[in-house]
């Protein structure tokens, strides 16, 4: 029997599983770490956290099998955060994370000598403040001598590619976020960084997840109680790992993340463009499909303000379970209450920076429960706009295959199938991200032929979520009046924001 490791390196922590041959997993290990902020919007990493999270993880699950039968290993990784080491790889200061917003003039800086959404239509994301073109500038205005000392400006699984096969080596998918890499030729683009005097050289090599780099480092090997022979495999960016470890490999297929934020990754045959809502378009790890991104940065975490923040108190102690046996009792709609989940204004498909939280429609006779339900439809019409969004630059929803918090809410899933009548399949193990790289390991060490075989066969327990036809009518009514409800809310705030501007210049 072979045996491989799946490793997700996350932004609070790092899960490793170590799977069979079959894609049954044998055992699996966590542990966390944290963001590290010196001053407000300043969000860091220090790459030794990682580096250390793998090494336990790895060594907590080899214990159950033998070192030698550990064939291969393979790590998802976030996506935007800066590495920056010097020539010996060693990081010449903390890794400046995606979540990080420093970079806010640079950015604008950057935009301003380029037309418009040429940064997206070259690498398909929109200039973002917290990627990492915008941090690198940032360093060489601030950090002087950090960026000359800088040889490799590297992503988490470039670093620790490095660290365990002394190849700085990253994959498309990866490097698709960073506003680096040219989504048409799929190598670096020059134009968008020459001004900082940057080259090739400076950044890690591309290949393929699945590609092959070499065995571990006797050193790596050693502490991780794996065998020196064990083959570390090129692995990629988490949402995309996340993707394949649900199956989602096929046109029409749709990866719907549900955590904190809320990720959507609708899958494609050709690359994707909408310079109105701005999906972020990607090559997958599977070979000619292609990914199309967009998120709702506040999904998860508006239930969970609600239940800690509005329906609890020192007295009552609101928990899921009868937040959900309650919203049942309601009907579709939450009998005319709308709730807006923009804490932090609103991204795709709507981009509107000013938007903030909202009910609307409230009267005397609503109670927590109207307003909980109401929370839960409001951020499933707010991904319901992306999935519209998608429709409109011609992309398909056939299928939603969803992992995640809201998985274990039955009224939540239901209401995203009615909502986009559109099945949804939930997975049993929510561990998607590590699950594709176990599967980008199991086909780089050749147990498979391509990754739709692996990931077919490493698919876990799964139920069906079917729409309520006869809730589409209700919904689709309801969704119109949301849209409207937005629009006025947005003009508000805008307007708010102009007045304020108006009387600081006075």
């Amino acid at each position: 029997m072979k045996y491989l490791v799946g490793i997700d390196v996350g932004t609070t922590g790092t899960k490793s599983l170590l799977f069979d041959e079959s894609g049954n997993i044998i055992s699996s290990a966590y542990k966390g770490y944290e963001l590290l902020s010196t001053k407000a919007g300043y969000a860091e990493q220090d790459p030794k956290d990682w580096y250390d999270a793998v090494i336990y993880t790895v060594r907590e699950c080899a214990q159950t099998v033998p070192k030698e039968k550990i064939r291969t290993i393979s790590i998802s990784a976030q996506g935007g955060t800066t590495v920056a080491v010097d020539d010996m790889g060693r990081p010449v200061r903390t890794a400046v994370s995606w979540l990080d917003r420093r970079a806010y003039k640079e950015a604008k800086a950057l935009c301003e000598k380029k037309e418009q959404d040429y940064y997206y239509l070259h690498t398909g994301w929109r200039l973002n403040d917290g990627y990492n073109l915008a941090q690198i500038k940032w360093m060489e205005a601030h950090e002087p001598k950090n960026f000359s000392k800088t040889d490799k400006f590297l992503s988490p699984l470039s670093y620790l590619n490095l660290r365990f096969t002394g190849k700085a080596v990253t994959d498309y998918t990866n490097e698709g976020i960073t506003n680096l890499e040219n989504i048409h030729t799929w190598t670096w683009d020059q134009t968008v960084y020459e001004e900082l005097g940057l080259t090739d050289e400076r950044l890690p090599e591309i290949l393929p997840a699945g590609t092959v780099l070499g065995t571990l480092k006797k050193e790596a090997a050693e502490i991780m109680g794996l065998s020196e022979e064990t083959l570390v495999i090129n692995g990629g960016y988490d949402q995309y790992c996340a993707a394949l470890g649900l199956g989602a490999v096929e046109k029409g297929d749709l990866m719907l993340s549900t955590g904190t934020a809320w990720v959507l990754m609708a899958i494609t045959d050709t690359l994707r463009f909408d310079v109105k809502s701005y999906i972020s378009p990607c090559r997958h790890i599977v070979p000619d499909r292609y990914g199309a991104m967009a998120s709702l940065e506040t999904g998860g975490v508006s239930l969970d303000w609600f239940k800690n923040k509005v329906a609890s108190d020192h007295e009552h102690a609101e928990n899921y379970k009868r937040l959900n046996e309650e919203i049942e009792k309601i009907g579709p709609g939450a009998d005319g209450v709308l709730f807006y989940p923009h804490f932090a204004g609103t991204t795709c498909p709507h981009w509107s920076k000013n938007s903030r939280g909202a009910f609307l429609g409230l009267t005397l006779y609503h109670g927590r429960y109207h307003m909980a339900r109401a929370v839960m439809e409001g951020v499933v019409y707010e991904m319901y706009a992306i999935i519209k969004a998608y429709e409109q630059a011609g992309i398909e929803v056939k299928t939603i295959r969803l992992a995640g918090g809201a998985a274990k809410s039955k009224v939540w899933t239901q209401m995203i199938a009615d909502i986009t009548q559109v099945p949804v399949i939930i997975y049993e193990n929510a561990d998607a991200a590590a699950r594709g790289a176990g599967i980008i390991a199991a086909v780089g060490a050749g147990i498979f032929v391509d990754f739709t075989q692996a990931a077919e066969k490493f698919q876990t327990k799964c139920r069906k979520i079917l729409p309520h036809v006869e809730k589409k009518e209700i919904y689709r009514k309801n969704y119109i009046r949301y849209q409207q409800g937005f629009q006025e809310l947005k003009h508000f705030y805008d307007k708010e924001e102009n007045d304020e501007t108006k009387m600081s210049e006075a």
